[in-house]
């Protein structure tokens, strides 16, 4: 009996990574419904829950023991040690299941895989979301068949020789979907979205951010007559949560705050404007749901990736800055302007929505299923 075809998914660990990732298995299985999509990542919580929700459910999990670069000075033997015994088990899930593309989502869980199928001759496909490639897509890009980045700016970044197209960030179709737009013969976007009440829609990444969470909350506190009639949804992250919930309850303020949202179409069909972190998935699902945003980019991301992904959606007037302050309080004022200033005229939101729109790539997954496609070929 003919095996089906298999393809492997190596990386995970946060939803920026992951996300792309499912939203390109996706749309395989549209063009391929008996094929086998295994995805081989990490242990973390957020990962395990991704995978049991009923989208995550219709993709083969498996964790390899694979070991950040960051613990490398604490326990170097450690370090070592976990990522050989990974490598030689992704060996052997390869071997045993013969994948015709493996598919590098980026982070430290994808290394192993991706080398282990680069030293099995199998062809290799990184995705890189964010302006400045991550070293894992900086260290297997120059023996894989080729990098799908989300930016142009990308290729100045990985060594010359490498196949560098420009797809765009795989980006699922339930959030696709929310791009429902017309656009009249004057130009302007109109969208199809109900937006009463009125929704500020807090997002700190996919574990939350504290820096975020209690910013907004001093914020709030001095806005509660501007945000009269508005709604606060935050996604707060498994630590914040209650404590974010219990002061908006505090201040009377109507509020929704859950660790993590599954579905996020849901979350940005309601929203009216968004305080979020720049990362590179955040920014592709904002784009595709014309989602105005206030970034508030991590300080502590790797080559500052996160401003770089930023200034380009400000550059195209889709978004504002918050630069994250050593001082929470001063953090909490400067995004309290941000939210005056972009609240303060009306015609302002319509046309940062109308840039996110402009932004977007709704075509990035079928682009990326067309370079896999293409390696079955060779």
């Amino acid at each position: 009996m003919t095996q089906p075809t298999c393809f492997v998914f190596a990386g995970g660990g946060t939803g920026g990574h992951l996300m792309p990732g499912l939203a390109v298995a996706a749309e395989l299985l549209r063009n391929e419904p008996n094929a086998r999509m295994i995805f081989v990542g990490s242990s973390r919580a957020l990962e395990r829950q991704i995978f049991s929700q009923p989208e995550g459910q219709r993709f083969e999990h498996v964790i390899l023991a694979a070991e950040p670069l960051a613990t490398v000075r604490r326990n170097p033997w450690r370090f070592i040690w976990r990522n050989w015994r990974a490598y030689r088990e992704a060996r052997h899930l390869l071997r045993d299941v013969r994948p015709t593309v493996v598919i590098g989502l980026g982070g430290y869980a994808s290394f192993p895989v991706i080398l282990a199928a680069q030293r099995l001759g199998i062809p290799t496909l990184l995705l890189e979301q964010n302006v400045i490639p991550g070293k894992a897509t900086r260290w297997l890009s120059h023996r894989a068949s080729a990098v799908c980045t989300s930016f142009e700016a990308t290729s100045s970044h990985l060594p010359r020789g490498v196949r560098v197209v420009v797809t765009g960030n795989p980006v699922r179709a339930e959030i696709v979907d929310l791009r429902n737009i017309t656009t009249p013969p004057q130009g302007k976007v109109q969208v199809d979205r109900d937006e009463r009440p009125p929704t500020l829609l807090v997002l700190g990444g996919s574990q939350g951010a504290s820096a975020i969470n209690w910013a907004m909350i001093a914020a709030v506190e001095q806005l509660r007559s501007r945000l009269s009639g508005w709604r606060i949804v935050h996604q707060a992250g498994a630590t914040d949560a209650d404590a974010v919930g219990q002061r908006y309850t505090t201040m009377q303020v109507d509020h929704l705050v859950a660790p993590f949202f599954a579905d996020m179409a849901a979350q940005y069909r309601q929203a009216s404007l968004i305080v979020s972190r720049a990362g590179a998935t955040t920014l592709a699902e904002l784009a595709c749901a014309g989602c105005p945003a206030i970034l508030i980019p991590y300080p502590l991301a790797a080559d500052n990736h996160q401003q770089l992904n930023a200034d380009k959606f400000v550059a195209a007037g889709a978004a504002r800055i918050v630069v994250q302050a050593i001082e929470p309080g001063d953090t909490a004022n400067r995004l309290q302007r941000e939210i005056e200033f972009v609240l303060d005229d009306p015609a302002r939101l319509i046309a940062m929505r109308s840039a996110m729109f402009g932004l977007a790539r709704p075509d990035a997954a079928q682009r990326v299923v067309v370079e896999i496609e293409s390696l079955r070929h060779r």
